[in-house]
């Protein structure tokens, strides 16, 4: 480990592009002297692109939501190669009675796709899409990009835009909501197939459920060229050209208080030696609440829960992309394969509030990476199956793999009789916990996902203990738009008294060239 300095201003424990990463870029450009650690010898692991087949394209993290992040401006990623598009196909739904969805970026067009099964319901959802809009980044600054989120205010701009109450929509949980604004089944099922994956909150779940199905529209998403930088070579960059040090294959193995109870320093290991890094003044750990309360050899917080929600996915290559009949289709990203009824979209919710397995084969997500990155030179397409987010149920995870197996290459079959699978690649919870420790029980966007998710109920980024800080098991959840990292940087700047610097100033959806 030579040529490791023995102190600095910040201490980063991983380097994950939503938390860790992006904290310390921030907190570096600002003039401190910032060193992040990280296990994995690659760097952030959950931000990166592989092969399965020559020239066939994965990509670990298909969702990229950066292009909502003020981060893409204050740290100048376009000067470091950083470049996305915006598609006007955004993804599809098929229910299991073979009645399909396409979304598109434009409220107009959705209105006329929806038309079909309910012009009311289309009409209502486009002037839905329209409200959120025009409050989107308020209540992005107001409960996401911001320590220090303004609930009442968010929650007040939202049940504006659906002609309620702050107090109704509070009291609301999502298939209510979805009840009552749309009269048709296979709208309601269509538009609750993203908002089913739980990014903020339980849907089943009165207040919660309402809002967390209502801000999964807020999100915009983004695609990147096949021959640019990923999201966390980018920032890595930044990082790098403002003096950062980064240290990466090295693992921390505690974190360290001094005789006053403050954070301190970690001690690390590197190629089988050891060595403790002083933090002048502050740690901040990228590894989610259980991780960082092992290596601190103290809770965090006892009473503070978290549920260990686990992906279960298949990487697969095609001899071709899918055939789709819809134009729609072959141009969308990600196509959900969702439920036969509104009734059975319920109990799915329900059941997967109860932790059962169910769970994992009720809601899939296909990545169509061809339409993304192109096939490979002899015309295979990478297909990526991820399995409803699920409980971890128990370690047999082993065992299941076959009947995860069976069940892709059903689901294939059934949807292209002619496409010829050349391989399947399973990928378990337990594998995805090997990769990065951090992400508890498997679950790629880092850490606890469901049970004490919600706003107001999540651990703060600065701790009860003095110079500790969290960027992840904080709100919002861990995703590629980086506001963790944004606003973790925010409270150690604030500690340090650091004057947040003119460059330091975008809003959520900056101007970015692309």
């Amino acid at each position: 480990m030579q040529g490791y300095a023995e102190e600095f201003d910040v201490i980063v424990v991983g380097s994950g592009i939503s938390g860790g990463l992006s904290a310390a870029a921030y907190l570096q450009k600002s003039g401190c002297s910032v060193a992040v650690i990280e296990r994995d010898k690659s760097g952030a692991p959950f931000s990166s692109f592989y092969e399965r087949s020559p020239g066939v394209r994965f990509d670990v993290a298909p969702v990229n939501f950066s292009v909502m992040s003020p981060a893409i401006a204050d740290l100048d990623l376009a000067k470091h190669g950083y470049r996305f598009s915006r598609s006007e196909v955004l993804y599809s739904t098929l229910d299991g009675a073979g009645r399909s969805v396409t979304f598109y970026a434009n409220p107009n067009r959705m209105k006329e796709e929806l038309e079909r099964y309910s012009p009311a319901d289309a009409s209502t959802f486009r002037d839905l899409l329209v409200g959120l809009d025009g409050i989107c980044r308020e209540v992005l600054s107001l409960a996401f990009f911001t320590p220090t989120p303004d609930k009442a205010r968010a929650i007040e701009l939202t049940a504006g835009v659906v002609g309620m109450s702050p107090s109704d929509l509070e009291g609301m949980d999502a298939p209510t909501l979805v009840e009552r604004l749309f009269e048709s089944d296979v709208v309601r099922i269509a538009t609750t197939a993203l908002p089913a994956i739980n990014l903020f909150g339980d849907l089943t779940v009165p207040g919660q459920g309402a809002l967390a199905w209502l801000w999964t529209f807020l999100m915009r998403t983004c695609n990147l060229p096949h021959d640019g930088p990923s999201l966390a070579q980018a920032v890595e960059k930044a990082f790098l050209a403002h003096g950062g040090t980064l240290h990466k294959a090295t693992t921390a193995l505690h974190l360290i208080r001094g005789e006053d109870g403050r954070c301190s320093g970690v001690e690390v290991e590197h190629n089988g030696v050891r060595r403790v890094l002083r933090a002048r003044h502050g740690v901040i750990s990228d590894l989610g609440a259980d991780l960082t309360s092992e290596l601190l050899q103290d809770e965090l917080r006892p009473q503070w829960k978290s549920a260990g929600r686990t992906v279960f996915t298949a990487d697969i290559v095609l001899d071709c992309p899918l055939a789709w009949a819809s134009e729609g289709f072959r141009r969308s990203p990600r196509v959900y394969l969702l439920w036969d009824s509104w009734p059975d979209c319920v109990r799915w919710l329900r059941a997967a509030a109860e932790d059962r397995e169910e769970v994992f084969l009720g809601h899939i997500e296909l990545t169509q990476f061809s339409t993304l990155y192109g096939c490979g030179p002899d015309g295979s397409a990478a297909l990526r199956v991820r399995f409803g987010t699920g409980p971890f149920l128990d370690s047999n995870w082993e065992a299941r793999r076959a009947v995860y197996e069976q069940a892709v290459r059903k689901r294939v079959r059934a949807l292209d009789a002619d496409v010829v699978i050349r391989s399947v690649e399973l990928t378990t919870p337990q594998d995805y916990w090997r990769w990065n420790p951090a992400a508890r029980f498997g679950n790629p966007v880092g850490g606890d996902f469901v049970e004490g998710q919600w706003l107001g109920q999540r651990l703060p980024y600065r701790t009860d203990i003095p110079g500790l800080y969290l960027s992840n098991s904080v709100w919002p959840t861990s995703l590629s738009w980086m506001a963790p990292g944004c606003n973790a940087a925010k409270v150690v700047a604030q500690d340090i008294g650091i004057t947040l610097p003119a460059w330091w100033s975008a809003t959520p959806l900056p101007p970015f060239p692309t």
